[in-house]
């Protein structure tokens, strides 16, 4: 007859807090901006504070830590509320600043 083999676990299992109160990481991803880019026509920030400049063909936003230059052509503000922001256009290029 066959011996049976038995896996002992070693210690306790650890649960990773990412999202803990007392976690840096957690006070990051809360204040973080959130950025969807779709191809280079369609662009949406969560996390806007503001519009520094604004042309048809430049477009510079504030953050909470930073700023985003969006370079490009035929831009058009689409949604501008409650800290998000949809811009459509020809995107060239997304530049992030500290």
């Amino acid at each position: 007859m066959a011996k049976k083999y038995k896996i002992e676990k070693s210690g306790k299992k650890v649960k990773w807090d990412l999202l803990g109160k007392n976690d840096d990481f957690s006070a990051n991803m809360l204040s973080a901006s959130h950025i969807e880019i779709i191809g280079n026509t369609s662009l949406t920030l969560e996390g806007c504070l503001g519009v520094y400049e604004y042309t048809d063909t430049f477009l510079k936003l504030k953050l909470s830590r930073g700023s985003l230059i969006i370079c490009g052509a035929d831009f058009d503000i689409v949604l501008l509320e409650n800290k998000q922001i949809s811009v459509r256009g020809k995107i060239s290029s997304v530049e992030f600043c500290v």
